[in-house]
C-alpha cells in the first residue's frame, strides 16, 4: 500500500490517497479519504478523477489570470462586474451554462 498525504489547511483539513488491493477481485484500486469521508475507485474510475482534477486546476489557474488582466491591465475594478466576466468566460470554455453549473 502507498500513500500519500496532502499537507494540512490546503483547503481541505485532511486528503490521503493510497493504492490498495481489492480483497475481492484481486484487482489494484485507489482509495481516497477526505475530511473522514473515504471512496474507493477502481484503476479506471481513479484515472477520470485526476483526468477531472488536471481540468479543474487548469481552469484554476486560468480563472487567476483572467480576473488579474482584466483588473490589473483592463482597469475593471467593480468586483461584480469581474464576477460575471469570469462566468460568461467559463460558459464560453466550458460549453455551456448547464456544464458550468451541473444541477
Amino acid at each position: 500500500m502507498i500513500r500519500h498525504h496532502a499537507p494540512k489547511g490546503a483547503g481541505a483539513d485532511h486528503i490521503e490517497i493510497a493504492s490498495i488491493l481489492s480483497t475481492r477481485t484481486k484487482q489494484g484500486m485507489v482509495e481516497i479519504h477526505l475530511n473522514g469521508e473515504s471512496t474507493q475507485c477502481d484503476i479506471t474510475k481513479a484515472r477520470e478523477v485526476r483526468d477531472m482534477l488536471q481540468g479543474a486546476i487548469e481552469a484554476a489557474i486560468t480563472d487567476t489570470i483572467l480576473y488579474q488582466f482584466m483588473k490589473e491591465k483592463v482597469g475593471i475594478t467593480e468586483e461584480e462586474r469581474l464576477a460575471q466576466i469570469l462566468m460568461d468566460f467559463r460558459e464560453l470554455r466550458q460549453g455551456s451554462k448547464s456544464v458550468v453549473y451541473p444541477s
